[in-house]
């Protein structure tokens, strides 16, 4: 095996750090994608234990599972969205997991490889569908949502300025003809932005824009809070939830249904004793985000962004 197939996984120290697999675990690997991470915790499990590698691409599954097929005993692939946890792991007859690990980065291979638009540096056709199986894609929602919507989307997904003016606009510019790629889209928010605050901005004005049409398309927040809560049901005491965040909408849900997990009295200041019945079912490993070294982020620059929060049921 050529370690060097796998990509660069994120926070991979903190990651094993924090996790702590061990021979014989299931783990839970909610997001396959390049399996850099997978292999590290498969050398540990290994020759017992096992990793359920979920990714709702199934070109990435299949790239991955090809790179794995030296692992093939400890890996069971499956062609989901990870949110889908309890179903996923009863037609595996698998009741309870041990680890749960979730990187939230779009991977290498979206960006770079599917054409589905996910990347405002190419002129692609709108899509941003993790997969093809899913509905409404970006197509769909840039060009029939109504000009609220959209800028509900953009201020709420993307903490947009001027979601209003680029709502306007993109409703404007769809009066004529309908926005087909990548690049209409980026031209359109370009103009929207005025100079002044555009020069300002780090990276392309079209970042935020994307990131909201992409978290509409998929409901990544609504599967992030759904495998949290059915994630932590199907995880063995003891057992430890991993994830990795990539930006300030998803780890605050990270953030606030660890807490609630961990549980949070809600009685009045000042009494003796807790009557609000609260449960503390989590121990919070992490109360403060992980952040990547200064090293890796200047190794791996797509890291800078990255922070992960853990946490042990009890």
């Amino acid at each position: 095996m050529n370690y060097d197939d796998f990509h660069v996984p994120v926070l991979l120290t903190e990651v094993i750090d924090y996790l702590d697999p061990e021979a014989g675990d299931i783990v839970y690997d909610g997001t396959l994608g390049g399996a850099g991470h997978t292999v590290e915790i498969i050398k540990v499990i290994a020759p017992t234990g096992k990793v359920i590698g979920v990714d709702l691409n199934s070109q990435t599954l299949s790239t991955a599972t090809n790179r794995l097929k030296s692992f093939a005993g400890n890996i069971l692939p499956v062609n989901d969205n990870f949110a889908n946890i309890k179903n996923i792991l009863l037609k595996l007859n698998i009741k309870k997991v041990n680890k749960i690990l979730l990187d939230l980065g779009l991977s290498s291979f979206l960006i770079e490889k599917s054409g589905r638009g996910f990347s405002y540096l190419r002129d692609e056709r709108l899509d941003m569908r993790f997969s093809p199986d899913t509905w409404p894609d970006a197509h769909e929602v840039i060009n029939k949502y109504p000009e609220k919507r959209l800028r509900e989307i953009f201020l709420k997904y993307g903490e947009e300025k001027f979601s209003g003016r680029i709502a306007t606009n993109i409703i404007s510019y769809r009066e004529g003809k309908s926005i087909e790629t990548t690049g209409d889209l980026v031209d359109i928010v370009k103009h929207s932005i005025p100079r002044k605050y555009g020069k300002h901005r780090k990276g392309n004005p079209a970042k935020r824009i994307f990131q909201a049409i992409r978290m509409e398309v998929n409901r990544e927040l609504e599967s992030i809070g759904k495998v949290i809560d059915d994630g932590f049901e199907v995880l063995e005491k003891g057992g430890r939830m991993v994830i990795i965040s990539y930006h300030s909408l998803e780890d605050r849900l990270v953030k606030t249904r660890f807490k609630e997990l961990e549980g949070i009295c809600t009685c009045p200041h000042g009494l003796p004793v807790c009557r609000c019945g609260v449960e503390k079912k989590a121990e919070i490993l992490t109360r403060k985000a992980i952040f990547p070294s200064t090293g890796e982020q200047e190794k791996n620059p797509r890291s800078k962004s990255a922070r992960l929060r853990a946490i042990e049921k009890v």
